[in-house]
């Protein structure tokens, strides 16, 4: 499904949404529900290899997680904030929080036990994990 929400364009395919700069605190930052997020490159075959497991995870935890994908092409900012530097990245988020990353190809039944170790255990690692602020300069 392709729309628009709140004046951006967004697309739904099997409960995968697509984000882009814009949309990520909406739908990643401000999310009651953990978020898993597929950073890809559409040149990528791993990506393309990874794409289907990630979509069936989608539809299996539909009501506990939400999953997103966010092309590094056309997202730079939040690459960059996040320091992706391949494709696939798999990010897992708790109340917007990073909390565990996946990168590169990987057998689908290790995506498929972290997708359920973050629904199962993602509130406990918030609960005893310190934040880290986002504005590391190197300026004092």
């Amino acid at each position: 499904m392709v729309g628009k929400r709140g004046g951006e364009i967004f697309s739904e395919v099997l409960n995968v949404v697509e984000i882009e700069d814009m949309t990520w605190g909406q739908l990643v930052e401000d999310s009651l529900k953990p978020v898993i997020v597929m950073f890809y490159s559409s040149t990528c075959p791993y990506c393309k290899a990874m794409e289907p497991y990630f979509m069936s995870y989608a539809q299996e935890f539909k009501n506990s997680a939400v999953f997103a994908r966010m092309n590094i092409d056309t997202s730079t900012l939040t690459v960059g904030r996040y320091g992706v530097q391949g494709t696939p990245t798999f990010k897992f988020f708790c109340h917007g929080r990073p909390v565990w990353e996946l990168v590169g190809q990987l057998y689908p039944s290790i995506l498929k036990t972290a997708v359920e170790n973050l629904v199962d255990y993602g509130e406990d690692c918030i609960r005893k994990s310190t934040p880290i602020g986002q504005n590391i300069t190197g300026y004092v």
